[in-house]
């Protein structure tokens, strides 16, 4: 019998709930909620022999640390798979699910297969690297999610061929991958373009990601009146992180008191963000969040105000989708204190 490991958080694994967010790693005998599901749509030739769960807040404070004890747990139930989630819409768990996923295919060397909604940041953070089925933003979807799931798990376990698209039920992976056609590719697209020009039906093979068109804000007339936050992409934070704020797919921000300071000091804030070199920002932090040149524009008047705090998460690899809840969090943060504008920095 094929053994097969899955991976779930505290909630699935009846743990807890939100308030054993915090829950560190542990391994229950058997399958345990929709692994049993799971099990029951398997047959007898392969089993849920454990299941591996961690609070989502643990995970995503301690990530390296609960990532290592996960895989001591996988590695010593013997699995042929593992198999992680579903987490549908839920970012920390998602991310969890992917997290566990990459590290125990890179050091077993087994097949992994994770499931989510594509709208969660877990997705896009291991699309590239391990199928994801698809599934929705709810666990309202679970029956679902686990009956698509199944048959890629027989065929992971046999070692027959997975197709890389939604033809399985999969998000796409991102990639391009060598597949033989009957058509050649020139008649493919002049096809294309002869069934856009006719209004009719048509399908690229190479889809682009849709962006939303944010309208610009109306322009502040009067600065010298207005109050300014500001807020940056750029990870900022002060020396130690205390927020944890992660060097790439972030999940949150911070908000940090600008009190009394003139300028920012190289001794008390620090860049963590992984995607560009920080030494210059490191050494004098006024270049990432220009405070010190802000407060003389307002001594000079030609500036009304600063809020009180600024603003700091990482824009590297970041989802569309996570950036824009953070933003939405923001913007009501600084709409409530009556902020008329923005200064947005990025690294």
């Amino acid at each position: 019998m094929k053994r097969i490991v899955h991976y779930t958080n505290q909630f699935f694994a009846g743990v807890g709930g939100e308030e054993s967010a915090g829950a560190s790693p542990g391994v229950l005998e058997g399958a345990v909620g929709p692994g049993r599901l799971l099990q029951s749509l398997l047959g007898e030739g392969a089993g849920v022999v454990a299941t591996v769960y961690c609070g989502d807040d643990h995970f995503s404070e301690n990530e390296e640390e609960a990532t290592a004890r996960l895989l001591e747990l996988v590695k010593a139930a013997e699995p042929d798979l593992l198999f992680a989630g579903p987490a549908f819409g839920s970012g920390r768990y998602g991310l969890a699910c992917a997290g566990v996923c990459r590290a125990v295919g890179a050091e077993l060397g087994i097949p992994v297969l994770t499931a989510m909604s594509p709208s969660n940041p877990g997705a896009d953070a291991i699309r590239r690297d391990v199928p994801v089925v698809e599934t929705g933003d709810s666990s309202g979807d679970m029956r679902a999610a686990i009956e698509a799931s199944a048959p890629l798990i027989v065929k992971l376990l046999t070692g027959e061929t997975v197709a890389p698209g939604s033809e399985e039920g999969l998000l796409s992976r991102g990639g391009r991958w060598n597949t033989r056609a009957s058509i050649p590719a020139a008649e493919r697209a002049v096809d294309l373009l002869l069934a856009k020009l006719a209004g009719g039906p048509m399908e690229t093979e190479i889809p682009l990601p849709p962006f939303q068109e944010v309208a610009a804000a109306p322009g502040i007339r009067d600065l010298g009146h207005a109050k300014i936050a500001l807020v940056t992409t750029g990870g900022l934070v002060p020396r130690g992180n205390p927020d944890g704020i992660k060097s790439y797919l972030s999940t949150h921000f911070g908000a940090y008191h600008l009190e009394s300071k003139e300028h920012l000091v190289a001794d008390e804030f620090e860049s963590v963000h992984g995607g560009f070199f920080t030494a210059a920002v490191n050494e004098d932090p006024n270049r990432l969040i220009p405070l010190d040149v802000l407060r003389d524009a307002v001594r000079e008047g030609s500036l009304g105000g600063l809020h009180e705090y600024f603003y700091s998460t990482t824009g590297n690899g970041t989802p569309v989708e996570t950036a824009a809840d953070m933003a939405r969090d923001i913007a009501a943060s600084l709409e409530e204190d009556k902020v008329d504008g923005v200064i947005l920095t990025s690294a």
